[in-house]
């Protein structure tokens, strides 16, 4: 197993953050990284979509858990490389301000080899992107 985590602490509401992670059509406002993305129906568990980054192919991706205003978790299976995917976004309230959490977590046969290599990829822009997104969360009125 190969994990990563980040968190910010921000003014913003859960509420606010909860919005630009439903409305995927917004994950490219704050995750630059992100060149397209899809999803197959409503923000919810068991939910299909693709996801496509700089340089990649897209990646299909499934909601595994859904908790409003709280938690969402997506993950990709690359079964040609053995591995599975897993990216957790998680909202708590911390001193009376959010604490957002972003995690990726590589499981399967090959997650410590994989994930030495293309975890660092995948992570690098994380902190990044959660700056974006709280820059956006901040600027809305709920």
């Amino acid at each position: 197993m190969w994990k990563y985590e980040n968190s910010i602490i921000t003014e913003a509401k859960p509420e606010l953050i909860w919005k630009l992670y439903r409305n995927i059509s917004e994950w490219k406002e704050w995750d630059k990284e992100i060149i397209d993305v899809m999803l197959d129906g409503p923000f919810e568990k068991g939910g299909t979509g693709y996801l496509a980054l700089i340089g990649q192919e897209p990646l299909p991706f499934k909601l595994t858990e859904v908790k409003e205003n709280e938690f969402f978790s997506n993950t990709t299976v690359l079964e040609q490389i053995g591995i599975q995917i897993d990216f957790n976004h998680r909202i708590e309230i911390h001193n009376s301000k959010t604490r957002v959490t972003h995690g990726v977590v590589i499981l399967g046969p090959n997650s410590e080899k994989m994930g030495n290599k293309i975890g660092p990829l995948i992570t690098q822009g994380i902190p990044n992107s959660m700056s974006n997104l709280d820059m956006l969360a901040r600027g809305r009125i709920l």
